[in-house]
């Protein structure tokens, strides 16, 4: 009788156990990881924005915005080191994790092959997402043996930034074939699994970078010219909601736009620039009102008014700048960045800008799908509507960007003459990346030197007094993990120097 009741408390025990362990899973918590999962990962760090005043950094160093709570390096065209837009690498790290998405996805058993290729795509297109961002940050960078470390591998070499090139065009034109022959993948936040977006996103992105390659007649036997104009008459991003962006909402803390005043502190200090504020003016674009709050001092005067606007000289002494912000001189930014939780969605890959490259491509005699004129025409409208449509009517101060509207600007002074072509598509371009496209106007800059930034000796912390850096620096912990490498790197591009002002592969004709 006794061993029998022994038997049945030890049964007992151990189905307690076995609720135990169901009652202390965390049903919020994956225990299994699958590819969906990781999907929406990479995309988080893809599309992600910082809930700072780093947000504002590309307009520092591109000089649309000033800033007054302290000093900041962009602000004067100072590089550090290890504060780098290619994040010290870090990149590699959400690759290795769309390598396991990929690795995933190829063993599930059960998963349809059509699906199998929207991951697939995905992982293709991520992987020259990211080693563009890297190289055109820094120049050669790892690539051919990145994401080896699991295999053994922990020093890389450093691949020529032309090899770079070749295998970014070569994963891009591998994703849109996968997207082009795949079905819908979960886990994807920006288009919902709808390969043919990300198709069309994929040939944008490689008009991009082709026409940052535009200076080049070959890439590793790759003709840029023909395979931009073979990729324009495929498939592109329609219209601005299809570009590559994170879309925020109001409904959750956690999808709040990053400049919310919920998620940070530092909605006081941001100051617009004369540099920005006197171009719009000149243009008679109503984007400033969007962009913008009158100046203190000029308030009586109108909000309705370009005259109640005003920028801050942004090549000043720094501390003239804090004063004359602080007397109520100039104009902040607009109370919609940070007074509406939704704000407007953030783009990566922009429709506008799209029709920016087309334009001036076309300007250089490329075939494209249509004019020059045409696709400025339609790279402007496409952005200033954006602009109109994402801000509320309590934040427009009574100018309204519509239809009719953008058809006189197209007429007035933003008019499109091919005459100074370029200057005006990059002027155009410039003004619709504010808070938008990081650092792609920066890039764009130091390839054409458009639009013409002040530069002021006196206050430039460039070594190089009269110019811009043209790159950051690699992070100092490359050189105590993969000494040798990065080392052959740097002599075989700058002769053994590693400053802002070297110049790389992709800028020398």
């Amino acid at each position: 009788m006794k061993k029998i009741i022994y038997i049945f408390l030890l049964g007992l025990i151990a189905s307690a156990c076995g609720d135990m362990d169901e009652i202390n899973l965390n049903p919020d918590k994956p225990v299994t990881v699958t590819p969906d999962f990781l999907v929406t990962y990479v995309l988080n760090d893809a599309t992600y924005s910082p809930k700072s005043k780093w947000l504002l950094s590309d307009s520092w160093l591109m000089k649309s915005t000033s800033f007054t709570e302290h000093m900041e390096w962009y602000l004067y065209n100072k590089f550090e080191r290890d504060h780098t837009y290619s994040e010290n690498f870090g990149n590699y790290e959400i690759l290795i994790n769309s390598k396991k998405m990929r690795e995933l996805a190829e063993a599930d058993e059960f998963m349809t092959t059509e699906e199998k290729n929207g991951y697939l795509g995905f992982d293709h297109f991520m992987r020259a997402f990211y080693f563009y961002k890297t190289t055109m940050a820094m120049g050669d960078v790892p690539c051919s043996e990145a994401l080896e470390g699991e295999d053994g591998n922990t020093t890389p070499k450093y691949d020529p930034q032309e090899d770079v090139f070749h295998t970014i065009i070569t994963e891009l034109q591998t994703a849109s074939q996968l997207f082009d022959s795949g079905s819908s993948f979960k886990g994807d936040f920006v288009y919902n699994g709808n390969t043919d977006l990300w198709k069309r996103a994929t040939n944008s992105f490689l008009l991009r970078v082709l026409n940052m390659l535009s200076s080049k007649t070959t890439v590793k036997g790759v003709n840029v010219k023909e395979l931009f104009e073979q990729t324009a008459t495929k498939p592109l991003l329609e219209n601005e909601t299809n570009s590559f962006q994170r879309v925020y909402s109001e409904s959750k803390s956690s999808q709040w736009y990053p400049f919310y005043f919920e998620n940070q502190n530092w909605w006081s200090f941001p100051v617009m620039t004369n540099f920005l504020v006197d171009m719009m003016k000149d243009l008679n674009d109503y984007r400033l009102f969007y962009y913008a709050e009158p100046a203190p001092n000029l308030v009586s005067v109108g909000g309705d008014s370009f005259d109640a606007y005003s920028g801050v000289n942004p090549v000043l002494p720094y501390g003239q700048v804090q004063t004359e912000y602080t007397n109520g001189d100039h104009s902040s930014i607009n109370k919609r960045y940070y007074r509406v939780p939704q704000g407007e969605p953030i783009k990566f890959i922009a429709y506008s800008e799209i029709q920016f490259i087309l334009a001036e491509a076309a300007l250089r005699g490329w075939n494209t799908p249509s004019s020059a004129k045409a696709h400025y025409d339609n790279g402007v409208r496409a952005a200033m509507l954006f602009t109109g449509n994402n801000t509320p009517a309590d934040y427009n101060h009574g100018r309204v960007i519509d239809g009719d509207y953008v058809d006189a600007y197209l007429a007035g002074e933003a008019a499109f003459d091919s005459a100074n072509g370029l200057e005006q598509i990059m002027t155009q371009k410039y003004i619709a990346a504010f808070v938008q496209l990081p650092f792609n106007s920066f890039f764009d800059y130091r390839r054409t030197g458009f639009p013409n930034l002040p530069i002021d000796p006196a206050t430039n912390m460039n070594e190089v007094k009269t110019q811009l850096p043209l790159r950051w620096m690699y992070p100092m912990k490359e050189y105590s993990l993969n000494r040798e490498n990065i080392e052959a790197a740097i002599d075989r591009q700058f002769d053994g120097s590693d400053t802002p002002n070297d110049i790389m592969w992709l800028l020398k004709n």
